[in-house]
């Protein structure tokens, strides 16, 4: 395996170097390390690579230098692809989970850790058969709202992972919530809901769309902030109502670290809460945007983003109303996530 691995580096390493946005994740952090995760395929002299169609190459840049690796458990038969990037900078612990899939019947999610140029083993988050996934974020957070022995709830240290993604075959988004203790996941404290558990009977009413309304602007849910405390907020789609939803969830630790079901729990400890953010999708979107979508947040104001070729192409929501569709030049200079920043730059100067 260590061979292999030396030859699928060597084989991907200027293939990663002019990889798409369109399956690529970057972290930079507090040491100014930058990891980006990229789908790649195999070059066809790689030994051992028959049947696979995709790895997940991670690029770790140090100064001037970048090296590129393969993560382990992603050469296996199949695709692997839709990595996504937490740190967390106590441990120095870089997480990347991603979806393999060995056929077009069935998908899973494994997570592995990488830490002191080391990888630990995969864990498989879910596995079900006849599920397609796509568009998967990660977030990390670092404190939990714990039972205290006289009923109430009190923030202790805990380390969490909280995963999101699109599922295709049910036509919904998911959430994943991942405790971590002792450096590592336990696939039995996987903790799984759809979304659409978090959101309010009022909220659910219909909207109405154009007849050519792209609903791909519905597919993409994201993790909006991670305050590294005990809450993470999400934003995502739904597509029976053609709705926009923000949910603030607040895992509580009693018998085992969960999000409670309902809206706000049902108890001092918090829970899955709606957000005061439940808007209908702009109604007359047609715009032909595929790939991954950046959503940035700020109360009632919201941005939804789309890497082009050459562009980043942005719709706006702000005072109850969609902006027209408007356009950020990109290149080699000015690439995709400085378009991004100065994107939020400006959401946060509103």
């Amino acid at each position: 395996m260590k061979r292999l691995l030396v030859v699928l580096a060597i084989s991907f390493a200027s293939t990663a170097a002019f990889a798409q946005v369109a399956d690529r994740d970057v972290l930079v952090t507090p040491e100014g390390t930058v990891y980006t995760a990229t789908a790649v395929s195999p070059s066809s002299s790689a030994e051992g690579t028959s049947g696979i169609a995709s790895v997940v190459d991670l690029a770790v840049q140090k100064g001037s230098g970048t090296e590129h690796q393969i993560v382990p458990d992603s050469v296996v038969f199949g695709s692997n692809f839709g990595g996504a990037l937490a740190y967390d900078t106590d441990s120095k612990t870089l997480f990347v989970l991603w979806i393999h899939m060995a056929n077009r019947m069935s998908s899973e999610l494994l997570l592995a850790s990488y830490r002191d140029s080391k990888w630990q083993p995969a864990v498989v988050i879910d596995h079900q058969a006849y599920t397609d996934r796509s568009s998967l974020r990660l977030g990390i957070t670092r404190r939990v709202s714990q039972l205290q022995k006289d009923g109430s709830y009190a923030d202790v240290p805990a380390l969490l992972l909280h995963a999101v993604w699109w599922d295709d075959s049910h036509s919904e988004a998911r959430y994943a919530l991942l405790p971590i203790e002792n450096g590592a996941l336990s696939a039995a404290a996987v903790d799984i809901h759809s979304l659409e558990e978090f959101v309010a009977a009022d909220s659910e009413a219909y909207h109405a769309v154009s007849e050519k309304f792209n609903a791909e602007i519905l597919h993409h849910p994201a993790i909006v902030s991670s305050p590294m405390q005990s809450t993470v907020d999400v934003v995502f789609g739904d597509t029976k109502n053609n709705s926009l939803h923000g949910v603030t969830l607040h895992p509580i630790a009693d018998s085992r670290i969960h999000i409670p079901v309902g809206i706000g729990g049902g108890n001092g400890g918090g829970g899955g809460r709606v957000k005061p953010l439940s808007i209908a999708a702009p109604p007359n979107f047609t715009a032909d945007w595929k790939g991954p979508f950046t959503v940035l947040e700020r109360g009632d104001r919201i941005v939804l983003a789309n890497t082009g070729d050459t562009a980043l192409n942005y719709i706006t929501y702000s005072d109850g109303a969609w902006t027209s569709m408007k356009s950020i030049a990109i290149d080699a200079k000015f690439p995709a996530e400085a378009a991004i920043s100065a994107l939020d730059k400006m959401l946060s100067t509103q």
